[in-house]
């Protein structure tokens, strides 16, 4: 990704499907809690090409009594202009998030199967089948280069839906107008 289109917010170059490479950072507990999915967390996202590949793959970072840190390379996140109400919600929240939707195995651990900015597209709500139980969706705080690159990408593509029709305002019961104008239906005698 051009560097200039990061940092100045220009979008020239935008498409429907504008990627940024990421890896994800998983943290396992110590002991006998690295069985327990609960206790297994995505504790960050970090971004930059030197993350791109075709390949995914896993590179253990940090090992102590405390637990183990490990580095997933190859993984993305895709932006899709059908999703700019999703991701203007997401930077609009106290905390935006990225998501990481994983699997975990009693073996392996925390598996990443998938990044991405959505809850929505994190969630699946957009098929006709939900996620299977065997994967979650765990969320972590945004990096603030994805926020600036996410906040880009929802002020060229999100459009705010407009109400259809009269205002609420407008409307007024015929109760309140004759309280303040006076009912004169009566007074032609």
């Amino acid at each position: 990704m051009d560097s200039d289109k990061l940092h100045n917010g220009s979008s020239a170059g935008w498409s429907d499907d504008t990627v940024l490479p990421v890896a994800v950072m998983v943290g396992s507990p110590g002991g006998e809690e690295a069985t327990d999915p609960m206790a297994w967390q995505v504790t960050g996202i970090v971004v930059g090409q030197q993350f791109a590949s075709d390949t995914r793959t896993c590179a253990q970072v940090r090992s102590g009594p405390g637990g183990d840190l490990f580095l997933w390379r190859g993984f993305s996140v895709r932006l899709r202009r059908s999703q700019a109400a999703d991701y203007a919600l997401n930077l609009g929240s106290d905390r935006p998030e990225v998501f990481v939707v994983a699997r975990f195995d009693a073996q392996s651990g925390l598996t990443p199967l998938q990044v991405t900015v959505s809850l929505d597209d994190a969630q699946n709500l957009d098929s006709t089948e939900l996620r299977p139980s065997s994967e979650m969706v765990l969320g972590c705080p945004m990096p603030a280069e994805v926020g600036l690159w996410l906040e880009a990408f929802v002020n060229t593509h999100y459009q705010p839906r407009r109400r259809k029709g009269k205002g609420r305002g407008k409307k007024r019961s015929k109760a309140l107008y004759d309280a303040e104008v006076g009912d004169w239906a009566g007074d032609d005698t």
